[in-house]
């Protein structure tokens, strides 16, 4: 089976069964974040191989990540910390998403949503894609 295969929230439940606030495989991308503070920025800690983009998804009454719309996203080159813009501003109590997606499609433009999911998709790590849910406190 094929990434394009899966849907997207599968791959997004099963990204979630890691430690919260940590996405990390022995040898592949990862991320960490610590609880954020209300307002319109979300920061990340990233490790990755390859350039990619940092990519913010707000969450739904249950608590699940909303995708493929996102809130805000952020290229990446590597391991860095990265600062997000993200599209509302977030209060306490809130919880977003953030996950590494791939660029595959131009270079620097992040093109992953409705009607194009096979382009820039999740980057994966032991089988699953890299996400982390976010707390805002």
């Amino acid at each position: 089976m094929t990434l394009r295969n899966v849907s997207l929230s599968m791959m997004l439940a099963l990204g979630l069964a890691g430690t919260a606030g940590t996405a990390m495989a022995a040898d592949g991308p990862s991320l960490k974040a610590d609880p954020q503070s209300p307002g319109n920025e979300v920061t990340v800690s990233v490790t990755a191989d390859e350039k990619g983009f940092v990519v913010i998804h707000d969450s739904n009454e249950e608590g699940k990540p909303v995708a493929p719309a996102s809130i805000g996203h952020a290229a990446i080159d590597g391991q860095d910390e990265v600062t997000v813009e993200v599209d509302r501003e977030l209060e306490s109590g809130d919880k977003v998403f953030a996950m590494l997606h791939e660029d595959t499609g131009e270079e620097g433009k992040y093109e992953f949503g409705e009607g194009s999911t096979d382009v820039d998709p999740p980057m994966m790590a032991d089988g699953e894609p890299v996400v982390i849910p976010v707390d805002v406190e």
